[in-house]
């Protein structure tokens, strides 16, 4: 296990093979934790990482080739991989003017953003390929999903060559990442020192509209916390598996053109367990039952690692009932994680639990 955090430790080392009354938590210290440990790396990592793939790009549609191409990919990669640990938190400066959504439009089950990127491709509109316009027209034509279309759906190889179909599309590229370098830039500097959701996060008043205690700053990161793992469990791995290889449907899945499906779940996962250790829940579920954090920590690290091991496509995972039944008990260990985790985190820092995050209840 991670460090645990000095304020809780005391609690755990003072209960250890005793009956001890119930440690309060220290609801703020959390929020300094997460703040420090958590929001603050990841959305700083993210911000560089959107402007180094705004700078592939742009060096790609400069002088396109082969191996421009591949950089540019292997930024996009990056980029990804920064975002998958960042994505579970959906709070915060993200949620204005629809960032979040600007980033990473997903799902899209009825492929709705997907025929507007096609549109916009196939009628090279131009407004799609300045930043400044860009920033204004859909949120799908804008974030990560966009993006990958352009990288590696059918014509993509044109990025490679000079003039011809593949001008427009690199200058669309190019618009999409300086738009996400400049959100996940903005992003980064409204959670900094003295930014006004800063303050709020860490000093929530009673006539506060967003936290009036901070208990309610615990419970947004709890919401994290368990919504991070049903992301996983539910939504990337449950909607493209269906119900049997006949059914599967591994298009729902996130980045399934790059191949980057089972990093982002793996990413995904490893900012929750990131929030469950730095940011403090660890020390609070020790402080309920000493050695319940290593069972959470172990369903966290196996799936993990399980996940980032499958070198295959989706499609043919989903379609390969040995891999359906690896995938499946992966699904079991998530939900034994987080129901675990959520029952004792719930109780320790006095928080209602029993709903869905994801289904916003």
């Amino acid at each position: 296990m991670r460090r645990m955090r000095p304020f809780l430790l005391a609690a755990v080392l003072l209960c250890t093979g005793l009956p001890c009354a119930h440690a309060e938590t220290d609801q703020s210290a959390i929020a300094r934790a997460a703040l420090a440990d958590v929001i603050r790396p990841g959305y700083a990592a993210l911000a560089q990482a959107t402007a180094a793939l705004d700078e592939k790009v742009e060096a790609l549609c400069a002088e396109p080739s082969a191996a421009a191409l591949k950089d540019t990919k292997d930024a996009f990669a990056a980029t990804v991989e920064s975002w998958s640990k960042v994505e579970i938190l959906r709070f915060g400066p993200v949620n204005k003017s629809h960032r979040y959504e600007r980033l990473f439009y997903w799902p899209d089950p009825k492929g709705i953003g997907l025929r507007q990127v096609q549109k916009a491709l196939a009628g090279k509109d131009e407004t799609t390929a300045d930043p400044d316009t860009l920033a204004g027209k859909s949120v799908a034509l804008q974030g990560l999903t966009a993006f990958e279309y352009l990288l590696y759906a059918q014509g993509a190889e044109m990025l490679a060559k000079p003039g011809g179909d593949g001008a427009f599309r690199c200058r669309f590229a190019a618009a999409i990442a300086a738009n996400m370098a400049t959100i996940a830039a903005d992003v980064d500097k409204a959670w900094g020192e003295g930014a006004p959701f800063t303050k709020t996060f860490l000093d929530p008043r009673p006539d506060d509209p967003l936290y009036r205690a901070p208990k309610d700053v615990t419970l947004e990161l709890f919401k994290a916390f368990t919504s991070g793992i049903e992301l996983v469990r539910d939504q990337k791995l449950g909607k493209p598996l269906g119900a049997s290889p006949e059914t599967a449907r591994p298009q729902l899945a996130a980045f399934w053109r790059s191949g980057l499906t089972f990093p982002n779940m793996a990413g995904n996962l490893d900012g929750v367990r990131t929030l469950f250790t730095e940011g403090g829940f660890a020390g609070v579920v020790a402080a309920e039952s000493s050695g319940v954090e290593k069972s959470v920590l172990f369903d966290l690290g196996h799936v993990i690692d399980v996940l980032g091991a499958i070198d295959r496509p989706i499609a043919e995972v989903v379609r390969d009932q040995a891999q359906r039944d690896k995938l499946e008990a992966l699904r079991i260990a998530l939900k034994s994680a987080r129901d675990t985790g959520a029952t004792m985190i719930a109780r320790g820092a006095d928080l209602s639990f029993g709903f869905n995050a994801l289904d916003g209840d």
